[in-house]
């Protein structure tokens, strides 16, 4: 009898969470980029959380432009560098409304940061000659060839540097389904980060920063056991 009374009182019938998810933030793109977490049962109401995540990070005047090259693509102009963010996660899920039996949603307070490794590597843009360029050096080389769009990420890997700092967000988790194994749901919150130096990202821009302040949304899905 004790140990039924125990399991009914219990709000997790479970140990461990499993949670992958995509994220949209203010300073990213459409996709700002995906996570992972695992978390573990510390007590009735609380887990204790560990994760991984990697977005990309925009210049607040990052401006999107087409190409004037006939058969050419949009490319961001005065952007000089990729930030991608490479943040590890140690915090705590914090029960604060139970989903009803077989149906309803259950809402938890998410705290958790830890450091971040940016990983920055030159934007580079293709020339109509097939020369891969910064935006910098189009327009102050004489005679340089129309940009025909970006060269894609992995064209700068070899140039690539490392900046570290720090991460911390604070969230609401909103999860949804019928079924308790099972995560479906979203996540809104706030993420603050900073680095160690001022990343120039576009640097003919009037500021740069090394602080890296987002509201963000994510959706997610996992399982729990």
């Amino acid at each position: 009898m004790a140990e039924a009374k125990s399991q009914k009182e219990d709000p997790f019938d479970y140990g461990q969470e499993f949670l992958f998810g995509v994220t949209k933030a203010t300073n990213g793109g459409f996709i700002s980029g995906g996570f992972f977490r695992y978390s573990f049962k510390k007590s009735d109401r609380i887990f204790q959380t560990l994760g991984l995540e990697l977005a990309n990070i925009r210049h607040p005047q990052e401006r999107r432009r087409p190409s004037p090259s006939i058969f050419g693509t949009p490319f961001y102009e005065g952007k000089e560098k990729y930030l991608i963010s490479t943040r590890l996660m140690y915090g705590y899920d914090f029960l604060l409304f139970k989903k009803a039996e077989q149906k309803g949603v259950q809402i938890n307070g998410v705290l958790i940061g830890g450091p971040t490794i940016g990983l920055i590597s030159p934007y580079l843009l293709r020339s109509e000659g097939g020369n891969l360029i910064t935006y910098s050096q189009f327009i102050n080389v004489p005679g340089s060839n129309t940009i025909a769009g970006p060269a894609g990420y992995f064209s700068g890997l070899d140039q690539m540097e490392v900046a570290l700092g720090a991460n911390l967000r604070a969230s609401l988790l909103f999860e949804f389904g019928s079924f308790k194994s099972k995560i479906t749901g979203f996540e809104v919150g706030f993420l603050a980060e900073i680095f160690g130096r001022e990343i120039e990202l576009v640097p003919t821009s009037t500021k740069n920063y090394n602080f890296y302040p987002a509201a963000f949304v994510s959706i997610l899905f996992g399982s729990r056991k």
